[in-house]
């Protein structure tokens, strides 16, 4: 490769690992990624450092040229499917080493298919409902959660403040979703406004967020695990505050 194109390369391996990171990917994983590709393609003494913010890459090419690129990563969540796509993909690529503009078509110019957002509402429904009546609700306790499920689920995908601060917005949405628990118990809609909350805090919780922060403290990844550690509590610390709220401005629970 020329200086042109080592440079359109590492371009591609940085995005890649942008793509990574933002689908919740643990630290050790996307750096072991990213040196592969490299090696793959020639390249040596290859330094990748990540964390939830950003990825600097260094690699020395076979004619002892040096490069290093850096990007920045704003947006994370959990998406495991993706993250699936890109784990066939790396090994996909290491093992053809296809051309730089297959790889700008598999890399840059990959476009996210459309999900199935009745499927993916269905799941809101279920998750709350089942919870709902598991936690001790009636039968009609699990349905108002269900419904309230929808509100949430359409704010999850709808709402632009998620993209701007989780934190704010799972407050907001904690305080919807509690509101909405109270005033169905309230016309009867629903036996017990504590259960029907209980059945939709549980499409807040960040739990594998805390379990893969803890993970990450195992693999030596101190900074990415107390980042995703401190984000997890301060997401349920707004969760408790949203829902609270809604108790305290409602005057309390029904039972």
């Amino acid at each position: 490769m020329n200086d042109k194109e080592c440079v359109r390369f590492l371009e591609n391996v940085m995005e890649f690992g942008r793509q990574y990171v933002e689908t919740g990917a643990e630290m050790k994983r996307v750096e072991d990624s990213l040196h592969r590709l490299c090696e793959a393609y020639g390249f040596k003494h290859i330094e990748v450092y990540a964390v939830t913010s950003t990825i600097i890459i260094t690699i020395k090419s076979p004619e002892g040229q040096i490069y290093t690129q850096s990007v920045r990563v704003t947006n994370s969540s959990t998406d495991l499917g993706r993250l699936e796509e890109l784990n066939a993909l790396c090994r996909e690529i290491c093992s053809t080493t296809p051309s730089l503009d297959i790889l700008d078509k598999k890399i840059l110019n990959y476009k996210k298919p459309k999900g199935k957002p009745v499927i993916k509402c269905i799941g809101y429904m279920l998750a709350a409902g089942g919870f709902a009546v598991f936690f001790g609700g009636s039968a009609l306790d699990g349905i108002a959660a269900a419904v309230i499920a929808i509100a949430i689920y359409l704010m999850d995908y709808n709402f632009p403040l998620r993209k701007l601060n989780n934190v704010v917005y799972t407050f907001i949405a904690s305080f919807i979703s509690g509101t909405l628990a109270l005033i169905f118990a309230r016309i009867g809609f629903g036996n017990n406004a504590d259960k029907i909350m209980i059945g939709d805090i549980m499409l807040y919780i960040p739990g594998l967020l805390l379990v893969n922060s803890i993970k990450e403290m195992f693999n030596r990844d101190i900074t990415t695990g107390i980042n995703r550690f401190i984000e997890a509590i301060i997401i349920a610390i707004a969760i408790a505050g949203g829902f609270a709220l809604s108790v305290i401005c409602l005057g309390g629970v029904l039972k």
